[in-house]
């Protein structure tokens, strides 16, 4: 029901691109989301729109989708998202400042990305929560903080933190590989992914045995993400040699 919803959504920026014949953007869309847009694009395509999915630097996970005529050229200044800068005297995390902008009652898919790093942190928004949030942001957690706008140009690159993992696995069924990167019994494996609790990719994957290529990303509700970074080759028992990338 969810995804049908967020389906519905989407749908209605394309049929109101193709009304107005102007911009039409969404609010911020998850990795999933971003896939089901993508299917939903090639619907629209030859009827003369075009679109592209922009989250401010390369990296970003969470991303608006521009929708627009064919007819005419997006430019970077109609981007309705602006960056504001957190400053505190003590660590926070990324949780912390999630909760205290949705405690002041913001909806998660007006707020992108937020990099952390220290005692800073850079919180990408949709512009039209930009005044609000300036004013009523005082505080993560019990911590008083000041809260400016900055150029998205000035926005902290994150790091991302990885394990090098290094396994042989009998196949490159997701089970196997899903296993070998959280550290659980393939058995167990096999029960979380009947359960609807993985995604490759973004999208969601319920068939222990479906096969998973160099590059596939892997996420398991409740154990984190991980990526198959490289297919080694095989080993002299006839297992297959994996590199595997744990997300910290």
């Amino acid at each position: 029901m969810e995804k049908d919803y967020a389906i519905a959504r989407m749908e209605d920026v394309f049929k109101g691109c193709l009304k107005s014949k102007r911009l039409q953007y969404t609010d911020f869309l998850t990795l999933s989301e971003q896939k089901q847009f993508e299917k939903l694009a090639l619907k629209y395509k030859s009827e003369g729109v075009k679109y592209l999915l922009e989250g401010e630097y390369p990296s970003a996970e969470r991303k608006i989708a521009i929708v627009y005529p064919d007819f005419l050229t997006f430019r970077e200044e109609e981007l309705p998202i602006v960056a504001l800068r957190v400053e505190g005297k003590n660590r926070f995390s990324h949780r912390e400042v999630l909760g205290s902008i949705l405690g002041l009652g913001i909806k998660r898919e007006k707020v992108g990305d937020i990099i952390v790093k220290e005692s800073k942190c850079d919180v990408i928004l949709k512009e039209e929560m930009r005044d609000f949030l300036l004013f009523n942001l005082t505080k993560i957690g019990r911590e008083s903080v000041e809260v400016h706008e900055i150029e998205l140009s000035d926005v902290m690159q994150p790091e991302i933190k990885y394990k090098d993992i290094f396994s042989t696995v009998a196949s490159l069924r997701v089970d196997s590989v899903a296993a070998s990167g959280f550290g659980i019994s393939r058995t167990k494996a096999s029960e979380l992914i009947k359960s609807g609790l993985l995604r490759v990719n973004w999208e969601a994957v319920e068939d222990p045995s479906f096969h998973v290529g160099e590059g596939d990303v892997i996420s398991l509700r409740g154990f984190g993400r991980i990526k198959l970074q490289e297919i080694k080759g095989n080993t002299k028992k006839g297992r297959i040699s994996i590199h595997i990338l744990r997300y910290l």
